[in-house]
């Protein structure tokens, strides 16, 4: 009844137990607590995107130079020699790995301070305000208290005839509102003694931990841009860098005559991907590069396992995916020039290199040739099968099915390789899903 009572008296206005001075060192608390929350958030999202940045980075300096080695097992009776990728890039690529792996070793260092020097001290300053709010509560439904035996007794005082029974009601009342104005005051001189050095002392640290984070960035900075301009002075490129304007001109010069010859390819001229429109902007809309996408099977999602040669071995998650040989095939095309007797039909194969293709005139024959029937989908099998996810999983195209840790994902199509992408359905929404994050049941 009494807390009833006491929310009741929140609707009513102010009575004298808040003054203008308390009401400002609430304020003032509320504040200092909102402020700190603020700057712990913030610090370890600026922390975990510092991380995010130089991971990313190596991770995509890696696959650069992997991406210009040698394919394994490129020696083919039946092809012309590969063009081999100049030493001087892959000695570049090597060189930006290397960069990249020393970057981030040092900066790392760097970016943990943020923990210690700024995180941490915020922290202890938020632990330390939060005992007051228990007495900023307990201050509060005093004062509640205190006006309610108040109402009481003014209410009984204004009638002017009164039984005997009503003036010792009315003597009570007024012994409970003098206790409960007693119990006010004590609270009340506690909470002005106590807040106002507790705020001092919380606004105080903010310049301390804003000028900790600018000598941290600017740290950071000044050492990343020194390793990047040695590093294009020792690989011959402007630093600090052309106009924007000459460099998307440049990339464009020479993207798009390769996006034209890829795309020329059957088996991804018919992919819905290549009709797709080029965003390569941060706003949560699908990424796609010229068309192609990691999904169409040219950055390791293979559309199904009959496409890869019989003796390619699964990789278990996390390990890195060795680059297809290749007498691996994705296509099939007939040869009729080799000799005047019909030849059996073979499968053709990938560039030794990623920076040359094959001829023009292969791919043209390739697309020229009709291609056979497909073979007749299997049957599936009257019972259902389900996979468990292991982690979570975010849609990151349209197409891609979404998944917590434990949902039970009914598997509608899939493939022989559990590195390959899956279709299912969860909670009647149907999509692709990485095998690799779940576990048959």
């Amino acid at each position: 009844m009494k807390s009833v009572n006491r929310q009741f008296g929140k609707l009513v206005t102010k009575g004298e137990g808040n003054t203008a001075k308390v009401s400002v060192l609430l304020n003032d608390y509320e504040n200092a607590d909102k402020t700190l929350t603020k700057i712990i958030d913030a610090s370890k999202a600026w922390r975990d995107a510092w991380v995010s940045i130089l991971g990313v980075q190596l991770n995509t300096a890696t696959a650069f130079e992997e991406l210009y080695q040698p394919i394994i097992g490129t020696s083919d009776d039946h092809r012309d020699d590969p063009v081999l990728t100049p030493q001087h890039i892959i000695d570049r690529a090597s060189s930006l790995k290397d960069t990249f792996a020393e970057l981030k070793t040092e900066l790392l260092q760097e970016v943990i301070l943020m923990d210690t020097r700024v995180i941490q001290p915020a922290t202890q300053a938020k632990d330390y305000l939060q005992p007051l709010r228990k007495s900023i509560k307990k201050r509060e439904n005093k004062r509640l208290d205190w006006e309610r035996y108040i109402d009481r007794v003014q209410h009984a005082q204004k009638k002017i005839k009164r039984t005997d029974r009503e003036n010792a009601s009315l003597a009570k009342a007024e012994e409970e509102m003098a206790r409960a104005a007693e119990a006010f005051k004590v609270v009340d001189d506690h909470l002005r003694e106590t807040l106002p050095p507790l705020i001092a002392a919380a606004f105080s640290i903010l310049p301390h931990l804003l000028a900790v984070q600018i000598m941290i960035q600017n740290t950071l900075l000044a050492q990343y841009y020194t390793s990047m301009h040695n590093y294009a002075e020792d690989a011959g490129f402007a630093s600090p860098p052309p106009p924007m304007e000459q460099v998307i001109e440049t990339w464009t010069r020479d993207f798009k005559p390769t996006q034209q010859q890829v795309e020329g390819i059957t088996v991804i001229a018919r992919g819905k991907a290549v009709h797709q429109s080029m965003s390569l902007g941060d706003d949560g809309a699908k990424k796609t590069g010229a068309g192609l996408t990691a999904r169409n099977g040219l950055m390791g999602r293979r559309t199904s396992s009959t496409n890869l040669a019989p003796n390619s071995a699964a990789t278990t998650p996390g390990e890195r995916v060795m680059r297809i040989p290749s007498n691996t095939s994705m296509l099939s095309v007939s040869r009729q020039d080799r000799s005047p007797s019909p030849a059996p039909s073979y499968q053709s194969s990938y560039s030794a290199h990623s920076n040359s293709g094959a001829g023009g005139d292969y791919f043209v024959a390739a697309s020229q040739k009709k291609k056979p029937p497909p073979p007749p989908p299997k049957r599936i099998n009257s019972t259902a099968l389900h996979a468990v996810a292991q982690y979570a999983f975010d849609g990151q195209n349209a197409g891609d099915l979404s998944f917590k840790e434990g949902d039970r994902i009914r598997v509608v199509k899939k493939t022989d390789s559990t590195d390959d992408w899956w279709e299912g359905e969860l909670r009647g929404v149907k999509g692709s899903f990485p095998a690799n994050y779940c576990k048959l049941s």
